[in-house]
């Protein structure tokens, strides 16, 4: 597993753990909870898409380079 792959599911591991202790110890009503619950949900989406867009930037951003590179070497 790569490094990216880790901290993603380290990431989904600990969001997981940290709704489900969030439902079980609060104090609040039923549906000021599932509000919260879903505008945190959705900050983490938002969060985990620019994740995402950032990683794939990255990526092509490197095979680009290497594209570059091979060209360069072959003198295409």
């Amino acid at each position: 597993m790569n490094e990216n792959t880790k901290t993603m599911l380290a990431f989904f591991a600990g969001l997981a753990v940290g709704a489900t202790l969030g439902i079980l110890l609060a104090p609040e009503k039923g549906s000021d909870l599932r509000e919260k619950l879903g505008d945190s949900l959705k900050k983490t989406g938002d969060d985990i898409l620019d994740k995402i867009n950032t990683t794939i930037d990255s990526a092509k951003s490197r095979f680009s380079h290497k594209v570059q590179q091979a060209s360069d070497e072959l003198g295409v």
